[in-house]
């Protein structure tokens, strides 16, 4: 597993666990006490009354087993009660699309189904100082779904605002062609061409014909 980064700190910190199978929280209450770094104060079924039981035990930091089909909706409830929580997800599948919904949810941090219990202290401690955890070898894949994710969203407005002649004149353009050389292309007049690209410039927003190429061309490099 990739490192989480960040200097340790040595006042232990205080936990509260949430988890639902009695296996795990027996198995995972007898590993942290031998930590001199953990104090855990409190574990809660996901169907108590957590806010009561947090607002009652203050942790810095809660641990969620996230491998529950409804563990982040549990999360996301939580944080919307009481939004200063701090929640630490463990059991995370190490991919894009899952740490991102771990981050929707409102959590602070994960450590993926790989981590040990050393990786889970570490990331606890971070995640207890305001930081958030992440391993390294997940920072790249999240730029890249997230930036698919925008350039996705880029071109399903370009087909909502124009038309698909327009959607047409909009993608030569973001090709270097001229004007006359798009009426060439696509046997139109000069004229209709340079009144849609006029009304190309309005819809997208932009003023100039190298903005909106500028534009196109990150939506036709989508990777």
């Amino acid at each position: 597993m990739a490192e989480f980064g960040g200097s340790e700190l040595s006042k232990p910190i205080r936990v509260f666990l949430i988890c639902r199978v009695r296996l795990y929280c027996d198995v995972m209450t007898d590993r942290l006490a031998c930590e001199p770094g953990i104090a855990l104060i409190g574990i809660a079924n996901p169907e108590g009354n957590l806010v009561a039981e947090i607002e009652t035990a203050v942790p810095d930091v809660v641990l969620l087993d996230t491998s529950p089909r409804d563990a982040l909706a549990v999360a996301a409830r939580l944080i919307r009660e009481r939004p200063q929580t701090r929640i630490l997800g463990f059991g995370v599948c190490d991919v894009p699309e899952d740490v991102v919904a771990c981050a929707e949810a409102g959590l602070s941090g994960y450590v993926p189904c790989t981590a040990s219990i050393k990786d889970l202290i570490s990331a606890a401690r971070r995640v207890a100082s305001g930081y958030t955890a992440c391993s390294v070898a997940m920072a790249d894949g999240l730029f890249r779904h997230l930036r698919r994710a925008a350039l996705g969203s880029l071109s399903s407005s370009l087909e909502r605002v124009l038309t698909q002649r327009q959607q047409q004149i909009v993608r030569l353009m973001g090709e270097g062609l001229s004007n006359k050389q798009i009426a060439r292309r696509l046997s139109l007049s000069p004229c209709t061409v340079k009144n849609h690209v006029h009304d190309i410039l309005d819809r997208l927003q932009v003023t100039s014909r190298s903005e909106a190429a500028a534009r196109i061309h990150r939506t036709l490099h989508i990777s």
